[in-house]
């Protein structure tokens, strides 16, 4: 899972130690284990481990990331030294939060993303380019309704990480021309050629290398790297 057989120190002393069930936080001598009971995250990118304390989900303070294959501290975290082992386990989510969650990382009772979490029997696919995205972005986040911006990754540096936040401010979708489906086969792993997508609308563009000009990469933190979306 990245994590079994890990140890991470913290500048502040703490000390993480991996096995392939959980973890042992050692904090001036003191000891605090928890069991890991779930792991969010493809692996693409990083996963997070979250565990189950006093009857409360808590996200994990330490992630794995995958490009350096290393430990250090889940994003939105403080880097300041926790107060103790139960602060060093990570930050307590709220049941509200923790069913968002889950919801999107999870389909029904199995971990991870299956056909349920897309498809409904009961319902038709959605027909309108914009119903499509919205399908998306229930877990890959929508733009704040009412804080749209024209130029979101400038606004908030992090939004990069949610890539309808930028499609939906690209003139390219504003066209209706344009989908996440356009270049995403949601049913395989691997990314379309994005620039013949392109090329089917703009005939007259480069023969390649629309997308690493129009479509920069951003790290908006440290080890973990995006392909921003909107199209400049």
């Amino acid at each position: 899972m990245g994590f079994a057989g890990k140890t991470l120190r913290e500048k502040g002393g703490v000390t993480y130690a991996y096995t392939d069930k959980g973890v042992t936080i050692t904090e001036g001598g003191q000891k605090t284990e928890a069991v890991i009971q779930w792991m969010f995250g493809a692996g693409h990118q990083a996963k997070t481990p979250v565990l189950e304390v006093n009857g409360e989900w808590v996200e994990h303070r330490v992630s794995w990331y995958a490009g350096p294959n290393k430990l250090s501290l889940t994003p939105g975290h403080s880097f300041g030294t926790p107060a103790d082992g139960e602060a060093a386990l990570g930050v307590v989510q709220s049941k509200v939060n923790a069913e968002r969650c889950f919801g999107c990382h999870r389909t029904g009772e199995t971990p991870g993303v299956q056909c349920g979490a897309c498809h409904d029997p009961k319902a038709a696919h959605p027909a309108k380019a914009s119903k499509e995205v919205e399908l998306c972005a229930g877990c890959h986040r929508a733009p704040n309704p009412t804080a749209v911006s024209a130029t979101p990754e400038m606004d908030d540096p992090m939004s990069v990480r949610f890539a309808p936040v930028g499609l939906q401010a690209s003139q390219c979708f504003k066209s209706g021309t344009l989908t996440c489906v356009s270049c995403h086969d949601p049913h395989q792993p691997v990314k379309a050629n994005v620039d013949v997508v392109c090329k089917s609308c703009h005939a007259k563009a480069e023969p390649a290398g629309c997308a690493g000009c129009h479509m920069p990469k951003a790290s908006p933190t440290p080890f973990l790297t995006f392909t921003d979306h909107r199209i400049r």
